[in-house]
């Protein structure tokens, strides 16, 4: 069969059936057309994707296109929108595994603070609206696509949490300008597209992630908004300069086991688009050590240097999150002198109550061979030292 015919992932072709399925042609200003060049030729040219994994991505590459088009036509007829301010949100960064998502879950469930869920991720437009947000009917019928990672491969449930109502990472917004090589990077394997994008500002991107965070609390004001994006670690002084007020948290684990952990997410996930083994090269920046390491090491410079302010950045360990997720939050609210009112306390203990870590089965995934491992010890060594990592 020759799917690429059945499925087309070429340019005219996707862009065509959005503009024809939404009626509309202004994709906004031009930033995201050359990434979007470059990564759709590399799913042709590299990702080889099976039929399953061909259907899947062009509807993904379909979803965010449409969203564009729809946000841009909004923004035309009510440019208010752009009168909206994002003040001091908190933003979870850090190594991928590392209970970043945990992290976020809990501080979504408290109702002062405005989450970015994965349904209006998937369907921004129009703009949620406060009485119905709960109840909106997208929610239903962003639950069935998101739950199509479940359905072709089983083993994601043991990895990562997909429904409508849970947060999603911030990297979906980018992947709208096609700037998100952590996230498209799962729609196939595409090496030259993660080689260009590792030349490019991606200003462009977070300057977009502020007008669709704009448009989305446009009518659902949020009193606070609780991003998580594991790329933002390595762009904290570029998201400053979009959100001066921002709240860092940087929960910190094992980075042998949590580099070990995404390699294995990345497998498994990949495993349901394309019959062709992992090339693990194409994704050594956040599953080799080596790699891993020097990103964190640039982000120790960083922080020596005085990049980012003390006082914007919070520090919490892995064990001491998942031992006592409350007793940190605090800490962590004290550290930013944000007020953490009983009420949502109380909400952030139910939702732990609700949803125990252990109702979930286990991600079972191999740390390597012994010399692989202790030569990952040595090239974590001055991160682990740095914050008092103990090893898992």
């Amino acid at each position: 069969m020759d799917i690429s015919g059945v499925v087309p992932l070429d340019e005219k072709s996707l862009l065509e059936s959005a503009m024809r399925s939404t009626g509309l042609s202004d994709f906004g200003s031009d930033e995201w057309r050359q990434p979007f060049h470059v990564f759709v030729n590399a799913l042709e040219d590299e990702a080889q994707l099976n039929l399953i994994g061909r259907l899947r991505t062009r509807s993904e590459i379909l979803q965010l296109l449409e969203a564009r088009l729809q946000i841009e036509d909004t923004f035309k007829r009510h440019p208010e929108i752009n009168d909206e301010q994002i003040v001091q949100p908190i933003v979870v960064v850090g190594q991928g595994r590392s209970g970043t998502s945990f992290l976020i879950n809990v501080l979504a469930s408290n109702p002062e603070n405005g989450a970015l869920l994965q349904w209006e991720c998937v369907f921004p437009c129009p703009p949620p609206e406060k009485a119905t947000y709960r109840s909106d009917p997208r929610i239903d019928k962003a639950h069935e696509l998101i739950r199509q990672w479940f359905r072709v491969t089983p083993e994601m449930s043991t990895i990562h949490e997909f429904d409508a109502r849970l947060p999603q990472e911030d990297v979906h917004i980018l992947s709208m300008c096609f700037m998100a090589p952590q996230w498209l990077g799962l729609y196939g394997q595409v090496p030259s597209y993660h080689a260009w994008m590792a030349t490019q500002d991606i200003m462009p991107a977070l300057h977009y992630h502020q007008r669709v965070l704009k448009l989305l609390q446009w009518k659902n004001p949020r009193q606070r908004w609780v991003l998580k994006n594991i790329a933002f670690l390595d762009q904290m002084d570029m998201l400053l300069k979009i959100y001066p007020a921002a709240c860092l948290v940087w929960p910190h684990r094992d980075p042998v086991r949590a580099a070990a952990s995404m390699g294995s997410a990345i497998a498994v996930t990949l495993s349901g688009r394309s019959d062709h083994a992992l090339a693990s090269a194409d994704y050594e920046f956040v599953t080799d050590p080596q790699h891993v390491a020097n990103r964190l090491n640039k982000v120790i410079d960083q922080l020596d240097a005085g990049v980012v302010p003390p006082t914007q950045l919070f520090h919490m360990h892995y064990h001491d999150l998942v031992n006592d997720p409350l007793r940190k939050i605090e800490e962590m609210y004290c550290h930013f002198g944000i007020a953490l009112s009983d009420a949502g306390r109380q909400s952030m203990l139910q939702y732990l109550n609700d949803n125990p870590r252990d109702a979930r089965a286990p991600h079972r995934f191999s740390l390597g061979p012994d010399a692989a491992v202790k030569k990952a010890r040595r090239v974590f060594h001055r991160y682990q030292q740095r914050f008092g990592i103990a090893d898992e």
